[in-house]
């Protein structure tokens, strides 16, 4: 890609505020500000950042999706959404989900299902991007590898309990709205 130059204005571990200067049809030197978590963005927004991850379990009374309630420090409140973490260097997909599962929800992974193309979060701030991986848990539900920064509660969710969760006031992570939406309006859990 060309027509665009990167200026890096901090130096953080996790993410970083750039300056994009360019170029586009008939405008003449724009400035755009993103955030990354990559070295290079722009360039690397083909790889995605992380997974998230949505879990279903069988439990006595049938299949339950696995649903987190996680303190989020920008919205100041709980989100909820479905277990997500960083692909670390090297790590392939299903390690990262494997990973993360064990690490958000205690929970083993029993099998991946799925794996989304990478995916864009909110392409108008950053380029992050993640693979949604549809997967099957066993086990049971547990903080006890959480890291103590994390504040996660696992909940269990049938049909009607999806349903209640959209019709509450409760905040949403976008990329799990759809698929609640998606198991509310279908009456099951795949």
């Amino acid at each position: 890609m060309s027509g665009y130059k990167l200026n890096k204005l901090t130096d953080c571990n996790w993410v970083n505020l750039f300056e994009v200067r360019f170029t586009r049809k008939k405008q003449m030197d724009k400035s755009w500000l993103m955030c990354s978590r990559k070295d290079r963005p722009i360039e690397g927004a083909t790889e995605a950042d992380i997974v998230l991850i949505v879990p279903t379990i069988e439990s006595k009374e049938g299949k339950r999706l696995v649903v987190t309630k996680e303190f989020r420090v920008p919205i100041w409140d709980y989100e909820y959404g479905f277990p997500t973490g960083l692909i670390d260097d090297g790590e392939d997909i299903a390690s990262a989900v494997s990973r993360e599962l064990k690490e958000e929800t205690g929970l083993d992974l029993a099998k991946i299902n799925h794996i989304s193309r990478p995916v864009f979060s909110s392409a108008g701030l950053t380029d992050e991007s993640c693979h949604i991986v549809l997967v099957e848990a066993r086990g049971e539900a547990s903080d006890r590898w959480s890291e103590d920064s994390e504040d996660i509660e696992v909940i269990l969710l049938d049909v009607d309990g999806i349903r209640d969760l959209l019709a509450s006031k409760k905040k949403i992570a976008a990329k799990a709205w759809g698929l609640l939406y998606h198991y509310a309006s279908m009456g099951r859990i795949d």
